[in-house]
This record gives structure tokens, sequence and C-alpha cells, in this order.
């Protein structure tokens, strides 16, 4: 999708659609607040049905001069940056109903906003909200697409305010297309192939190490987890010096499980379908590295990437196996299903001896408990650092990318002990899974800055919201940018 800037004042064709956002409170002077060449047009459009709260949508298509989508904001005090993303992701919505391939956006004026976070939550939420996944369809019978957004603004920042968006919702839009796609594409090989690609990228590296070299790295847990699948282990290692000058770095960190069979704990009809999207947490972390190459962030980034199917087969690792990881820590398998935290261990610890970041994110589809606590709305957050949570509480409220933190007391320590090794990677009793989760993998954090974040009901919706869709949500992509973008 193309977004663009034009003048306030230029002429009107009657070809063209206007989207115009109207507050409350402005209802009953729409035509005022339309550009002086569609004002005598729109003074004939009867109103009476339109009262301007949120969610109120009108298609006006007028006679000799250009057509009209009136939105609603609701009451100026309640406008935000994310409910602006939801209003013009309704006029995407309509757009693609009335085949609309162009839209004219008339930029309100919210006091409450600044105009950079006006433009730019109208430009996520049309963009975001203009996706579908068709790869495999033979009869594609979805509604096209926007073509092109083209944004009424004399602002001079507006076209690079513009080209951000395009980078960060086009590659969120690509972490979707990732994570719906089969597990024959996005698998091991096929997203350590896509992680080769970004070495195109100015200042990027990329080292993959395969299985032979990641039994003499001694990886025990993700070799652990592979032993089931016929399909070899990956783990990626991307590294953007957006500040050569400096030694401090920040870590990504994404969980890479391409499916997620449950193992010998196997999971049931129900829980198993979805599972190709257990590397959300992966493909969250390769998009988010690649916007920030993109947007040429001054900061040194590394994206740690392990990846492996979880499978079932005679050589699948068992309840009641013992591995060694990575730090040299022994794990008591009790659960084959929670095969995720055993990936991250290892990629943690050889994060933190390795690069040696100052901060480590790790973002994963940890655990079901997390959906039975937030539903598909919010995100977890845990962390061993309250600067760190804040600073991602306060990113995640930018974005509209939900999150809240939970606590990591040392108490839940205790319910991970083992009787046969150091560390079981499931808890004694069946309770405050999320929490029990972070507490495994801050087992393989030592001194480092560290949060973790479950994404497990917010990478995959039962059902479209606002401007994300059914399916891959693409979650995470820019809570981290903005995160980065905005460091300090």
């Amino acid at each position: 999708m193309k977004l663009t800037v034009e003048k306030s004042a230029r002429i009107y064709k009657t070809t063209d659609t206007y989207a115009l956002f109207v507050t409350e409170e402005q209802n009953g002077s729409v035509a005022s607040l339309l550009p002086a060449g569609i004002q005598k047009a729109a003074n004939t459009i009867d109103l009476s049905v339109f009262k301007g709260k949120q969610g109120d949508m009108l298609f006006v298509p007028l006679s000799g001069a250009p057509s009209l989508i009136i939105c609603g904001l609701g009451k100026e005090q309640d406008i935000t940056g994310e409910s602006l993303r939801i209003s013009s992701g309704n006029v995407t919505s309509l757009c693609r109903n009335q085949k609309i391939s162009t839209i004219h956006i008339i930029i309100p004026v919210i006091k409450k906003l600044t105009d950079e976070t006006t433009l730019r939550s109208l430009a996520e939420g049309v963009t975001l909200s203009n996706y579908s996944f068709s790869k495999f369809k033979t009869k594609n019978d979805e509604k096209p697409l926007l073509a092109h957004a083209s944004f009424c603004s004399d602002n001079k920042e507006a076209a690079s305010i513009l080209k951000e968006v395009e980078i960060i919702s086009g590659n969120t839009l690509l972490c979707r297309d990732l994570v719906n796609d089969t597990t024959y594409n996005s698998d091991p090989q096929g997203i350590a192939k896509l992680a080769e690609g970004m070495v195109s990228l100015k200042d990027v590296s990329c080292t993959i190490y395969g299985k032979a070299e990641l039994k003499k790295m001694k990886m025990g847990l993700l070799l652990a987890v592979n032993q089931g699948s016929k399909k070899e282990p990956r783990l990626i290692v991307l590294t953007y010096r957006g500040a050569p000058a400096e030694k401090k770095s920040i870590a990504l960190i994404g969980k890479g499980i391409t499916f997620d069979s449950g193992g010998m704990n196997l999971k049931p009809s129900g829980s198993i379908e979805t599972m190709r999207m257990d590397m959300a947490g992966a493909a969250a972390v390769l998009f988010a590295f690649k916007s920030a190459v993109e947007l040429k962030i001054r900061k040194n980034i590394h994206a740690v990437i392990p990846l492996t199917e979880n499978m079932l087969s005679s050589d699948a690792y068992r309840p009641g196996d013992v591995f060694t990881a990575y730090n040299g820590q022994t794990v008591e398998i009790g659960n084959t299903d929670a095969e995720g935290r055993l990936i991250l261990a290892d990629a943690l610890s050889f994060t933190e001896k390795t690069l040696k970041p100052e901060y480590i994110i790790d973002l994963a589809t940890l655990t079901g408990a997390c959906v039975v606590t937030f539903g598909e709305i919010t995100a977890a957050l845990l962390s061993n650092d309250e600067e760190l949570t804040e600073k991602i509480r306060k990113a995640g409220e930018d974005t509209g990318e939900k999150i809240w933190p939970l606590p990591l007391y040392n108490e839940y320590e205790e319910n991970l002990k083992s009787d046969t090794a150091d560390i079981c990677n499931i808890p004694g009793e069946k309770n405050a899974g999320t929490i029990h989760g972070a507490t495994f993998l801050k087992n393989f954090i030592q001194d480092t800055k560290w949060a973790h974040l479950d994404i497990a009901g917010t990478a995959w919706y039962s059902k479209p919201r606002g401007y994300r869709p059914k399916n891959a949500t693409g979650y995470g992509v820019r809570i981290l940018v903005n995160l980065l973008r905005n460091w300090k």
C-alpha cells in the first residue's frame, strides 16, 4: 500500500473519495470541516442518522463532487491513538467493501494529541487493516485491498512520518504472513533463509548455526526438543551495528517452535490445529529487527532466534528425561509440551555469555495460562528490572499493543525443584502457569537486565478485532520498534 501527502489546497476530482473524521461535538457542522472545494455539495447530506459516535460510519456518493466517508470518533476527551487506529481501520474496511482503491484522508485536529500522533495513528490504522492472506486460495474471493491512501496535510514532517509507518506496518504484515504460512514454508530452514537475506541491509551480519554446530556448542535443550523432528534445528544470530562507536547493545530473542505437536504429551484436537503459530515470537523479533535497520535506529541490536519443531516420534524426548543446558544446568522434563522455555533457556544463556548485551528482551507464545489470564487482548510482561518494565509498558501504551506486568517473586522457584536434576521444566503444582514459565527462564539469566513477553493470546486471534485480522496479528513488531526508537 502506498502512503502519500497532499496539500490541503488541491483541486478536487469528482472521482475522488475523501474520509472525514468527526467527533460528537462536531456533529452538525460536518460541511465546515471539509475543504472549501467540496463544502457546497456536502451541505446536501442528510446527517440525521449520524451522531459522531465511535464506530459510526456513513458513505455518501455525491453528485458532481468527490464521494465522502464520514467516520465518528466519539467524544474528543476519549480519543486516543488507539481509537484513531480503530477508526481509520474502519475506513479501510469500508473502502474494501465499496471497492475503492484510493482514499484521501482529511486529518482531524485533536487538541489532546500532537499532530504527529494523530497522523501516525490514522496511517497505522489504514495500513494494518489493509490485509488478507490468500496465498493458497485458487479462487480469491477476498475483497480488494486498498492501493493508495493520501493524507491531506501541510505538516513538513508528514512525509517522513508516513515513510516510517510504511516500514513498520509493512513489516508487521510480513510478520503476519510468516505466521499464517504453512510449516512447509515457515520451518527452521525457511526462516533461516529469510534471516540470511537480511545481510543485504546495511550494517547487518548474520550467523546461522546448524545441528552439528549446536552439538559442539552443547545446546542440550534446543537439541532435546528437536529429537522427534526430521527437520534439523537452527539458531539464528543477526546483528545490526547502528551505533558502531558504542559497546552497549540490546538483544531480542524470539521463540521459534515452527510446529508444536506437544511431543509425547500430545496436544488434543482443538488445541493442535493452529500450532504453526508457535513461532510468532520469532517472527515478531525478525521483523522488528528488520524495521529497526530500515529506520536506521542508532542502536546496536541483536536478534537471536532458536528454531525447531516439537514432534512426536520414537526418537522424541520423553517426560522423565534429563538434559544439560548450554549454561551447564541439568533440566528434568516434566512435560514435553513445555518446550518453548527449553529452547529459550539455551538462547538466553548463549546471548548473555556470547553477545554480552546490556538488555535482553524475549518474546514467546509460551503459556496457555497467559490466554486464560488475559485472553487475546493483553500480553504478559515479566522482568527482573523495574525500569525496563516501565519502558515496555509505555511502548505498549503508545502502540496499542496491550501488555501488563506480572510478578516474579522468589517463592515461585520452589515449585520448579526437581528430585533428579537442578530444575524441572514445569511446576509441581498446576497454577500460575505464566509466572512459572518466566521463573524457569529467569534461571538462565545471571546479571543482565531482562524482560519476558508472553504473547500466547495476542499473537493469534480467533476472530477479527479492530484493525487486527483473524489468525496472525503481528503482535510484537510495533511494540519492540517503538521501544528501540524511544530508548534513552
